[in-house]
């Protein structure tokens, strides 16, 4: 019966003291071998616990974490420990800030410190995941974050856009005011240039601006016209989370954190550009050079291994928005004094035109529908011939005329006479000798 119970080989064991640190599985096994009548003393022996630590788990009603008790820092700390632990939740708790903050003040002791001294007041984690890790220049990912900062003398919303290169840790950010495709196509172009070059896969959740639909169960993925364009004007390719799997791109998740929880804390901005500036030199004086807790070296360091493909246009990608045509009776739309073929049962239906590279996009609802080399000149016709199959078909049975259908029904109810065929002679003799009087 004893053997059947799961034991955790990582149980803390502090054989003879009474504080030994339990965690919440070993907590039950506990209260699972009392309810089954064995006794205290077998429990303490099968764990490796002190006896005194399984009857204290026993009156206790439920698990709750451990938390070590705050140490006293009578040379060092004693003085700002009330400043401490009023500041610790305005920079979530980041030892790094208030470390910096610290020897603005004039303390002397070191990070240590007051990372110990921090420790016990942040909130406990219980959340898991598994590490993704990848090869130099094969994947970064991107993803928005954003937060209430100050710019001026108002509190405005800002979104940062997070690139994280996957291998060396490198980040960029940079903020904007909301999180448009234009905002989207400068930060990373803003990345690209900064790094001197891109990936060849990119990660991204399932925003909008990137993505028309993407089916959870089926992963059938459609991408945005506009984002797809982008894409291949850089040559990267685009990649996504499954939906609700955030955890899927843990690197940009603490990326966008870190910038957050580090970065901001206890700054004010004049405006959007100073933010911007400011946030350039933090990634080159902290974000770059921080021994990073996965790697265990600095990105900076660990970016010389790093394999970027290098950007292949000259010039930036521009952003053309799209303009809007109805789709006419023969199946076309004009554009720039051209037109172009439809598939015909968008007739009647507004569609978006977009140019990318010498072509024009034609899409509904974001779904490309047709493509056509841009035509040279004016007056011209671009067809493809698919976007009328089955037109005739339709046609011919629109056209077809409606014969009227016999009802069965129509004479239920209906009593009928019926006579006989004498009746018949007689009204023909009668009708002989009125024309022989006449």
């Amino acid at each position: 019966m004893l053997m059947t119970l799961e034991i955790k080989e990582n149980t803390l064991q502090q054989q003879g003291l009474e504080g030994t640190v339990l965690k919440e599985h070993d907590h039950k096994v506990i209260k699972e071998l009392h309810a089954k009548g064995v006794a205290k003393r077998e429990i303490s022996r099968l764990l490796g616990i002190d006896i005194k630590t399984v009857r204290r788990h026993l009156k206790k009603s439920g698990w709750q974490a451990y938390r070590r008790k705050q140490k006293e820092f009578p040379n060092l700390l004693k003085e700002e420990q009330d400043w401490l632990i009023k500041r610790m939740p305005e920079v979530n708790h980041n030892a790094s800030i208030l470390f910096k903050e610290l020897k603005s003040k004039g303390y002397k002791g070191s990070y240590e410190t007051v990372k110990v001294f921090v420790h016990p007041y942040r909130p406990i984690s219980t959340k898991g995941c598994v590490r993704y890790e990848t090869e130099p220049g094969q994947q970064s990912q991107v993803d928005w974050g954003s937060t209430w900062t100050w710019l001026g003398d108002k509190q405005v919303k800002v979104h940062f856009f997070t690139l994280v290169l996957g291998y060396s840790r490198r980040l960029y950010a940079k903020g904007f005011l909301d999180e448009k495709f234009a905002n989207l196509v400068n930060g990373h172009e803003s990345a690209f240039q900064w790094f001197g070059g891109l990936t060849r896969e990119i990660l991204y959740d399932n925003a909008k601006t990137m993505v028309t639909t993407h089916n959870v169960h089926t992963g059938d993925l459609l991408l945005n016209s506009a984002f797809k364009d982008f894409a291949d004007y850089y040559g990267f390719e685009a990649r996504f989370c499954r939906p609700y799997r955030p955890q899927t791109k843990g690197k940009i998740e603490s990326g966008v954190k870190y910038v957050k929880h580090n970065f901001l804390p206890g700054r004010r901005f004049e405006s959007l550009a100073h933010l911007n500036g400011e946030l350039e030199r933090w990634i080159v004086e902290t974000a770059d050079e921080r021994i990073h807790g996965t790697t265990h070296q600095r990105p900076c360091q660990r970016f010389g291994e790093e394999k970027l493909l290098l950007i292949n246009h000259a010039q930036a990608y521009v952003y053309v928005p799209a303009i809007q045509r109805k789709v006419s009776q023969d199946s076309m739309v004009s554009f720039g004094n051209n037109r172009y073929s439809v598939p015909w049962l968008y007739v009647g239906q507004c569609v978006d035109l977009r140019l990318s590279q010498n072509q024009l996009l034609i899409t509904a609802q974001g779904t490309i529908i047709a493509t056509h080399e841009l035509l040279q000149g004016k007056h011209q016709l671009s067809i493809c011939q698919k976007h009328y199959a089955g037109l005739l078909r339709s046609l011919q049975r629109k056209q077809q005329p409606i014969l009227p259908q016999h009802d069965p029904y129509w004479q239920k109810g209906i009593e009928v006479e019926t006579r006989d065929l004498a009746i018949y002679e007689k009204v023909c003799l009668m009708s002989s000798v009125e024309v022989s009087h006449a």
